[in-house]
């Protein structure tokens, strides 16, 4: 998650039901998150050529995508302080780089990327729409866009919730299966249902190749007792191939690809 110009949506919907204030996020490279997301990513295609890692945040997956395999990558963060940060800490890592810009105004041409990840960050962003085309305007002919955003099936609200003067930061059950009307008066972060997220992304010129679903490692829910976890995380296999549990996961990922022009085959690989 990022902080990639969250304040409030624009859309007819949000302002319908005078939701709270999008706020931006924090970061999800946690507990092997990175490497589990990475190996979800690496199923699809293969990671290669030049990458966008858009909400990079503090650069953990902004190197994850170099050390598997991508050539160049640019994590672009629209907070100055975490941009510096991450220069900072990833500055001998000479296939990274990481600059301060917004994600509805990209300083890069036209098809400059191989791939984008947008990683818990879409549900932040002030105008969803306007980002998801400037993310398929940089986007090569037949590069890949890879999607992670909050699933409404999963039955926990993972960004907290506000309820006018009281916060709660930790993940609170059952508010995603909320009415929206009620949903949107509390929640810090948009949550999609799969087929809307899907349906965002194909409007925006996008053709989606898959969409699936992570699933949590529990990194945030300390109410659960250790020695459970890694039983847990083993089953998680299991649950991702189960047709009616799946659904379930924390996140839908949406594999997408820009489509490519006639005379043009440019395409990132498959694994």
């Amino acid at each position: 998650m990022s902080q990639l110009d969250a304040h409030t949506h624009g859309g007819d919907l949000w302002n319908r039901f005078e939701p709270c204030e999008i706020r931006p996020g924090g970061s999800t490279a946690t507990g092997g998150v990175v490497d589990y997301r990475l190996g979800i990513i690496a199923r699809y295609c293969r990671i290669s050529g030049r990458w966008l890692d858009c909400g990079s945040c503090d650069g953990e997956y902004t190197a994850g995508l170099e050390e598997h395999g991508a050539h160049t990558v640019v994590g672009v963060e629209a907070d100055p302080g975490r941009t510096e940060a991450a220069r900072g800490r990833w500055a001998s890592r000479p296939g990274v780089e990481f600059i301060a810009a917004s994600a509805e105004a990209l300083p890069y041409p036209d098809g400059h990327f191989d791939g984008i990840l947008l990683n818990e960050v879409l549900e932040h962003v002030a105008d969803q729409e306007c980002v998801l085309r400037e993310l398929r305007r940089v986007l090569a002919p037949g590069g890949v866009l890879v999607v992670f955003s909050p699933n409404r099936w999963f039955p926990f609200e993972g960004h907290g919730i506000r309820l006018g003067g009281w916060n709660v930061s930790s993940p609170v059950p059952f508010v995603p299966w909320l009415p929206r009307q009620l949903s949107l008066r509390v929640m810090k972060a948009r949550n999609y249902w799969p087929r809307e997220l899907r349906a965002l992304i194909a409007a925006a010129g996008f053709d989606v190749v898959d969409v699936s679903y992570a699933w949590p490692l529990l990194s945030h829910y300390p109410w659960i007792p250790g020695r459970l976890v890694p039983r847990y995380r083993a089953l998680i296999p299991r649950l991702q191939r189960s047709k009616l549990v799946r659904r379930f996961g924390v996140s839908t990922v949406v594999i997408a690809r820009a489509a490519i022009a006639d005379g043009d085959r440019r395409a990132v690989g498959k694994p």
